[in-house]
């Protein structure tokens, strides 16, 4: 159900992905009378009614990002493995689901180099981690990978149903529980605006307004008057809630439209927790590259700034958190441990 998790489980799809996409009709709750007689696609419908209107609510109020936590690391001291540690949180999709991870999670880059290079991996494959290799600085050459989240609904705990499967079966289970479970990923992170005199191209960063807010809002700044500020305020207010409602993507009207983050259609789902960005070695630009030891030496055992010598720790750290989509209440109070 999560990344550090061994066994295999079997994914269910979530039908409140449907039912917040719809065009058409109306949300329904299931109507309770005396001696009406409810089967489990009642109770499924009571469910799924609850879930889509708490997650209609948060999508439109808070759109989606981390909530608290889900910190990544990947410090370059004592890390052989270069193990991407992502830390207990919440976070919440584009449709309102919350992704909560209990645990400190692990994903092993070496482990995941080693993977692509195996035989059994496509040419494809390799080939698209050896063309993922940048030297945005000279002589630097380094492998750039994304973090990012997704919600899972994974069934588990088995437990007999004589009315379902095969006629007359005995021996027929069904789950017992859906874990409300997340899927942790580590994809390289894909390039824009791509040129033959630049072929690395610019880094995919996340959008979080349309150009036309950010410029209505960047006109705010030059007001001084009170009454036009607060009106341009409103206005950009309303426009923000006007352009807020989800459509579906043309492509598909059972999901959304990617994202400038994600590499392809159907990463429509995953959010942004983090990038991390590793040095390697390369012997020529058909090879396959390889952790750069050396360099991550350097990077551990150089001293950090005078300025963060507090958070030295983060100094030698190769994951970046800043991108990441959040959602944030300024008016929260957490109190103080």
């Amino acid at each position: 159900m999560g990344a550090a998790d061994q066994n295999l489980v079997v994914e269910q799809a979530d039908g409140l992905v449907t039912d917040s996409l719809a065009t058409q009709g109306v949300p329904e709750r299931v109507h309770y009378a005396t001696g009406v007689l409810l089967g489990a696609e009642d109770f499924a419908d009571e469910q799924r009614y609850l879930r889509g209107r708490m997650a209609r609510a948060h999508a439109a109020l808070y759109g989606h990002g981390t909530v608290a936590g889900l910190r990544v690391s990947c410090p370059a001291p004592d890390n052989p493995e270069l193990e991407v540690f992502v830390a207990p949180g919440l976070a919440m999709d584009r449709l309102g689901r919350l992704i909560e991870v209990r645990r400190t999670q692990c994903i092993h880059i070496a482990r995941w180099l080693a993977r692509q290079q195996d035989p059994a991996t496509s040419a494809a494959e390799r080939r698209a981690v050896i063309d993922a290799v940048r030297e945005d600085s000279p002589g630097q050459p380094r492998l750039v990978f994304d973090v990012f989240a997704r919600f899972a609904i994974c069934p588990h705990g088995k437990t007999p149903a004589f009315a379902a499967g095969p006629f007359n079966a005995t021996d027929y289970v069904v789950p017992a529980r859906l874990a409300d479970a997340f899927e942790l990923t580590l994809q390289l992170a894909h390039t824009v605006n791509a040129t033959l005199a630049r072929p690395d191209g610019d880094l995919a960063r996340p959008q979080p307004r349309s150009p036309k807010l950010d410029a209505m809002l960047a006109s705010l700044q030059g007001l001084t008057d009170p009454a036009q500020l607060e009106a341009g305020r409103r206005l950009w207010c309303m426009e923000s809630a006007l352009d807020a409602w989800p459509t579906a993507s043309p492509l598909n009207p059972e999901r959304l439209p990617k994202l400038a983050e994600h590499a392809s259609d159907a990463d429509w789902d995953r959010v942004l927790l983090a990038r991390v960005s590793v040095p390697v070695r390369q012997a020529d630009a058909n090879a396959f590259p390889t952790l750069d030891l050396d360099a991550l030496a350097a990077i551990a055992a150089a001293p950090a700034p005078a300025a963060d010598a507090v958070q030295e720790p983060r100094w030698r750290d190769l994951a970046d958190n800043s991108l990441r989509p959040i959602v944030f209440n300024p008016y929260s109070w957490r109190g103080a441990a």
